[in-house]
């Protein structure tokens, strides 16, 4: 009798596991605490999924399981408990689950989606007509994180409460929310191995983001410490790396268009579409925090000026350009290495992704898949900036894109980051 229980519940389990799902009524609720086949089940499915980075999980349902079922339904619209209801684990083996990686679910009560700011529609307009760029006033408020005080229906702080701050690098979770800033930032995994961290910004002031150039006799070509360059710089909330065209100045070749804090660095493009990396296309923030791509040499910088834009990145190549991906982007190669892009949504949600690399636990990534990421999170331009070990992620002076207490001889010197500043 035994040997036929222990034959059926592994004919069970093949079931689960071979994607055969039950309806709602033929599950029976699981939570923390409980073991057995079930659990197991659950698990491996999760793992599919891609909320399990190894297979080497045990049958019990612990602390682990529910924060990664938590995680899961918070990407599919769920309530997040961390308990596997009958109705949970139907969506769960069934083929409507998003995975890990997948754009978040939207939430039952969203708002509409506003229309695309302006400044992300390319123009066949005389250079020295402005674009209109202003960014749609609606937008869907950042997720409030779990311990966060109450926030405006904007999704920020009311005027005068002092800023609110959570990191937790186990969990891979960082939040920072004022009156004016609200970051989030959350750290993914995905079979490969890979390993990224997905930064979402929303700001009163489109000032807040600016660029910081290092300090020296010609600004933004000394080559320092990322944490010289954020101390120069009144130590910003968030800053991460730019185009690096510091090191091009130095060390020869093309530079780009920079424009930085409105003003003209250099002027000194690639042609349209080279077949070198990087090919120099540039990433255009407007005075009003919208963004737009162009190809490498398709302004002058005066031009840009006249457009009222403050700052120009020149890096590359563009990954998402009016809400589709780039299909050039997959000629610079098969190459998997640390990247970082910076884009932009529909409603002006500033987004970076950092995908670490050249390490045992994340091998890094392709262009394409930096392209096809950010097309995911929902970014309708975006751009591939400076990538390699230079890379760098800074939230409130921990640089998280590296592991804890990395030491000094280890970071690699920089000429400049994009930071989130705070007002005085």
């Amino acid at each position: 009798m035994k040997r036929i229980t222990h034959i059926l519940a592994f004919l069970c389990l093949g079931c689960l596991l071979c994607g055969g799902s039950l309806s709602a009524e033929e599950y029976r609720t699981l939570k923390q605490g409980d073991k057995g086949q079930a659990v197991t089940a659950l698990k491996q499915r999760m793992y599919e999924l891609e909320y399990f980075t190894s297979t080497k999980f045990s049958a019990e349902f612990n602390a682990t399981t529910k924060e990664r079922l938590v995680e899961l339904q918070e990407k599919n619209g769920l309530t997040a408990d961390g308990v596997a209801t009958p109705e949970v684990q139907a969506l769960i083996f069934s083929d409507d689950c998003l995975p890990r990686s997948a754009t978040p679910r939207p939430q039952a009560l969203s708002t509409p989606a506003p229309a695309l700011p302006q400044a992300a529609v390319d123009t066949t307009a005389e250079a020295s007509a402005p674009l209109s760029t202003a960014i749609p006033v609606q937008r869907t408020p950042l997720e409030t994180p779990i311990g966060a005080p109450g926030l405006t229906a904007e999704g920020f702080l009311p005027e005068g409460q002092a800023p609110y701050s959570y990191a937790d690098r186990k969990s891979g979770v960082w939040s920072y929310i004022s009156a004016a800033t609200h970051i989030e930032i959350r750290q993914h995994t995905a079979p490969g191995p890979l390993k990224w961290l997905e930064v979402s910004i929303q700001l009163q002031d489109p000032s807040h983001l600016r660029s910081m150039l290092s300090h020296g006799k010609k600004i933004g070509t000394s080559l320092v410490l990322p944490s010289k360059i954020m101390e120069d710089h009144g130590h910003p909330v968030l800053a991460f790396n730019d185009d690096f065209f510091g090191y091009r100045v130095r060390y020869g070749g093309k530079i780009g268009v920079i424009v930085r804090d409105g003003a003209i660095l250099y002027d000194d493009p690639r042609k349209a579409n080279s077949s070198v990396f990087p090919p120099l296309d540039v990433l255009a923030v407007f005075e009003d925090g919208s963004m737009k791509t162009f190809l490498s040499d398709a302004h002058s910088a005066q031009e840009y000026l006249d457009m009222g834009v403050r700052d120009t990145y020149a890096f590359g190549p563009i990954l998402v350009q009016d809400g589709k991906i780039n299909p050039n982007a997959k000629k610079y190669g098969t190459n998997r290495s640390p990247r970082l892009a910076l884009g932009m949504t529909a409603d002006g949600t500033i987004k970076v992704i950092d995908v670490l690399g050249r390490r045992k636990d994340a091998v890094g990534v392709t262009v394409e898949w930096m392209a096809e990421k950010m097309r995911e999170v929902g970014c309708v331009e975006a751009l591939n900036l400076d990538g390699g070990n230079t890379t760098c992620l800074i939230f409130m002076g921990d640089m998280i894109n590296r592991p804890e207490n990395t030491a000094k001889k280890d970071v690699r010197y920089i000429s400049g980051l994009i930071g989130v500043e705070e007002d005085e």
